[in-house]
């Protein structure tokens, strides 16, 4: 992320930064929600600010030679790059925490529909009881009455008109098979009912511990958030302070000392992701961990591209629990600037295929806001955004990142990445993800990155050390 980012913004990285000290790395990571996800939240939400910036006396003394000015603007510059890694930080932890509060709202929606649908089925198996207990009252009250037999079998028995035997025998037996099947009923009914109402309890509670969940996971969401608006805030006046000495130090201006520190850490960044690309051919190809989805597993044709794609159909609209989205804090820096056009890509899109319509219909949601749990059409969070824009042509794909990434029939390193490939960032080292968005070529992705920040185009150079080496094609 440009450090100019923090005060102003810039068309040179036009997008949100994530940590290259300060986020843990893959083995470190810690399973979003869990004890050591909360401690390393912690760590990064409480480190200290960089040290202070020197004062006019510390810069004046500095001028007095060129040795002195060179050390001061180190310095000044080194307190820059930690207030940036202090922010990256904050930035990978808010993303992370946005990112399990909308997977726990989906788990949320998903419960209570299970709920819903357990509880239709034993409230008819109910009725079914009911109704076979109904039939076996009458049977038990005919059986009292008679001795074991109705008054309407005595008088077939009697009857003088009944001399046929067979047929006299073969009534009586569909008599009894009638009662047989009446005890089999309320029986069967019995236990159905009894089976289901026990699903139904099962599934209301696995939807209110889904819910205490989703609700934990909110609060860490906004605590996150807030945490990171506060950081954003502090670098903002560090920054105008240092460039101000900075400027005072060389005899220049403020803006031209912006303009070096930006082109020093664009710099960092794109050598940093260069050397992750190429690396990533090196790696070993990821092994799906136990309970991912099989390649294709979702619905939808799980081949790659190429041929006649499905019929486009409309993006489905899932239905949401409702969400009470907080107001934003006050902005205290520009939007990063978003594209809205595809930009110039490295590899052309596939020909005849679906993966042009999926990447099309995301591209179209760019400057939308990002919503915990969105699955459109409004709104979006990062694999709402996937999973609609794969609807969109004609696909189905699982609703979360990580399943998005392990039901994808191909994974390749970030080296061989081509246009509408997933890239998945911030592994917890047993294959779950933060986060996942859409290459669009050129080292940029389409993505919902997180709350507060709305969809478009971003910069994967600055989301270095957290994006992850092999990404998923379907």
């Amino acid at each position: 992320m440009s450090l100019r980012f923090l005060v102003r913004g810039t068309t040179a990285i036009a997008c949100v930064a994530f940590a290259t000290t300060a986020v843990l790395s893959p083995a470190q990571a810690a399973v979003p929600g869990s004890p050591a996800a909360s401690q390393s939240l912690g760590s990064l939400a409480f480190a200290p600010m960089s040290p202070a910036i020197p004062s006019d006396n510390d810069i004046a003394k500095a001028k007095q030679s060129e040795a002195a000015t060179a050390a001061e603007s180190a310095k000044i510059d080194a307190i820059l790059s930690s207030a940036n890694d202090r922010l990256q930080g904050t930035n990978a932890t808010a993303m992370r925490a946005n990112n399990t509060y909308s997977d726990a709202l989906t788990a949320l929606s998903e419960r209570r529909a299970t709920a819903e649908t357990a509880k239709a089925k034993a409230d008819a198996a109910a009725k079914e009881y009911k109704s076979a207990k109904a039939a076996m009252g009458h049977l038990a009250g005919n059986l009292y009455k008679s001795g074991g037999m109705n008054l309407d079998v005595q008088t077939f028995l009697v009857s003088s008109n009944a001399d046929d035997a067979m047929y006299q025998a073969s009534t009586l037996m569909a008599l009894t098979n009638n009662r047989t099947a009446t005890f089999a009923s309320a029986e069967a009914a019995a236990a159905t009912s009894a089976a289901l109402q026990a699903q139904a309890q099962e599934a209301q509670k696995a939807a209110d511990n889904a819910a205490k969940a989703a609700e934990e996971s909110k609060s860490a969401a906004q605590s996150a958030t807030d945490q990171q608006a506060t950081v954003v805030k502090e670098n903002q006046a560090q920054r105008d302070a240092a460039l101000k000495q900075l400027a005072t130090l060389h005899n220049t201006t403020v803006e031209l000392e912006g303009a070096r520190v930006d082109a020093i850490t664009k710099k960092a960044q794109e050598d940093a992701l260069a050397a992750q690309i190429k690396n990533s051919a090196n790696l070993p190809a990821p092994v799906a961990p136990p309970g991912a989805p099989s390649p294709g597993q979702g619905g939808g044709n799980s081949g790659q591209g190429g041929g006649n794609p499905p019929p486009v159909q409309p993006p489905v609209t899932q239905p949401q629990p409702p969400v009470t989205q907080p107001d934003p804090p006050a902005p205290v820096v520009p939007v990063p600037p978003v594209t809205t056009t595809p930009p110039p890509v490295t590899t052309p899109p596939p020909s005849g295929s679906y993966i042009n319509a999926m990447v099309s219909y995301a591209m179209a949601q760019s400057g939308k806001p990002y919503a915990w749990g969105g699955n459109g059409p409004n709104a979006f969070d990062c694999s709402g955004l996937v999973q609609q824009a794969f609807a969109a042509a004609g696909k189905s794909v699982p609703r979360t990142g990580t399943a998005q990434y392990w039901a994808a029939p191909t994974r390749v390193p970030l080296s061989q990445a081509q246009y509408g490939d997933l890239v998945v960032f911030d592994s917890d080292g047993n294959g779950n993800f933060g986060h996942i968005a859409i290459y669009v070529g050129n080292g940029q992705v389409v993505q919902a990155l997180y709350y507060g920040f709305p969809l478009g185009v971003y910069s994967i150079s600055s989301m270095t050390n957290i994006v992850y080496p092999y990404v998923a094609r379907y």
